[in-house]
């Protein structure tokens, strides 16, 4: 069906369908849940396609099709798994709306835990846990919460930042409005005031819960009074929760983006870790006679300089700096042959310069090879015979160090993106994993 739908909507618009269409760096896939093993993206779109049998109406069913499959908790993982920087989720319905009691399958749960992440960015699990309330007086609040329309949950989250009583939304059971405390077992237990007030609500409430303390004093001899406001409390923690909640985060005191404002471009390159542009050597060529008419000697100074400049660089890279020095557009035998020999005898008469394979570098550059950025060059610079290995290890060196573990083809890639490379083709990639191999095996 979103295959059709892109289809038709290219067919309408050139732009899209230039944008869509294959051969660039990356191309746009529609693939179902069940076959999308294997791919990844930068961004994916994620579209729950089950949902209400009417629009704003409940969602009367926990069936997702594969989700509640023997696996369906598996298949999620992949999905979500698939972007390498962002996903987008469309859902037409409230996570709060999956009630996991519901279901005996781990699919919809996991379903559940991850559009709550999507909506609010919190990742952590809200269940209850089965415990009793600790005290009579606790057992009162929950049934004075249930009296006024609401859901009430004892014991819920892990040992020491248990809820007294999770009050669940009456329209969505899978979604906590709020946290109600009382001061019952939990309270008196704790060994710091600091502990039991302001440092535990802080962290609770840093995750989402909206809190209401109750103490037995007042509930005991102002009853009505409490009642009055814990259902105010409530009332305005579900008309909150029709806008959905936002948790509090690290940068809840920032100043607010207005509605209107441009949404900020989407940084696809590694934000944290960049290389300088790649410099040529800058030559002074003799001004007259032909770069194969020089003396070896005059040839190789300009050879060194190159090198010096660019290395580690590709023999054949020095020739063409050269054969340019004197306003040549290519090189040629006669040119090629007269630099060789010239190159030799730089080697020959400098013992800082070194030669490993088809490239030529200082000792200082062998053992300390630079990583440059090649996206402003064009012509052979680019090809991936020219790439040094040294150059290329160098840079899975730099991207460990700042990244820590990746796959081999994701280091692949990394390094192409330092490289200066927008895309990574059959040659670049084999040029680069075969660099990659060979620091494995050593």
């Amino acid at each position: 069906m979103l295959t059709e739908v892109a289809d038709a909507a290219r067919r309408r618009d050139p732009a899209l369908d230039a944008l869509l269409r294959e051969g660039g760096a990356e191309d746009v896939f529609v693939k179902n849940i069940e076959n999308v093993q294997g791919d990844e993206r930068d961004v994916i779109l994620i579209s729950v396609g089950y949902g209400p049998s009417e629009p704003d109406g409940p969602l009367t069913r926990m069936q997702f099709g594969p989700v509640n499959g023997e696996g369906g908790e598996r298949r999620l993982n992949v999905l979500f798994s698939r972007a390498r920087i962002r996903c987008e989720v469309f859902a037409s319905f409230d996570p709060g709306q999956i009630d996991p009691s519901r279901t005996t399958r781990e699919g919809p749960r996991v379903l559940k835990r991850f559009l709550d992440f999507a909506q609010s960015g919190i990742i952590e699990e809200r269940r209850p846990t089965g415990l009793a309330p600790d005290s009579p007086f606790e057992e009162d609040v929950a049934r004075v919460i249930r009296d006024l329309g609401y859901l009430a949950d004892p014991q819920v989250g892990s040992d020491g930042f248990r809820i007294d009583l999770g009050v669940r939304h009456p329209d969505r059971p899978g979604q906590y409005l709020a946290a109600v405390e009382c001061d019952g077992a939990a309270y008196h237990g704790a060994l710091w005031a600091r502990e039991r007030d302001r440092l535990r609500q802080d962290i609770l409430e840093n995750l989402g819960w909206r809190f209401h303390r109750i103490w037995s004093t007042d509930w005991f001899h102002r009853r009505e009074v409490e009642i009055a406001r814990l259902r105010d409390t409530l009332s305005q923690a579900r008309d909150a929760a029709q806008d959905g909640i936002r948790p509090r985060g690290a940068n809840h005191a920032a100043r607010p983006v207005p509605l209107d404002a441009p949404e900020p471009a989407l940084e696809l390159t590694q934000p944290s870790l960049s290389a300088p542009p790649y410099r040529r050597a800058e030559l002074q060529a003799p001004p007259e006679g032909e770069p194969h008419d020089q003396p070896d000697v005059v040839l190789a100074e300009l050879a060194a300089t190159v090198i010096r400049a660019e290395g580690p660089v590709h023999a054949d890279e020095v020739a063409r700096r050269i054969a340019a020095a004197f306003g040549k557009t290519r090189t040629g035998s006669r040119i090629g042959e007269a630099v060789a020999r010239a190159t030799a005898l730089a080697l020959r008469r400098d013992t800082d310069l070194t030669r490993q394979g088809d490239f030529l570098m200082t000792r200082a550059q062998a053992d300390s090879p630079p990583v440059r950025d090649r996206s402003a060059e064009t012509g052979s610079l680019l090809k991936a015979a020219c790439l040094p290995p040294q150059e290329i290890a160098a840079a899975a060196r730099m991207i460990r160090t700042e990244n820590g573990g990746m796959t081999p083809d994701q280091l692949t890639r990394a390094v192409a993106r330092l490289l200066g490379f927008q895309r990574v083709g059959p040659d670049l990639s084999e040029a680069i994993s075969a660099v990659l191999l060979g620091m494995a095996a050593a």
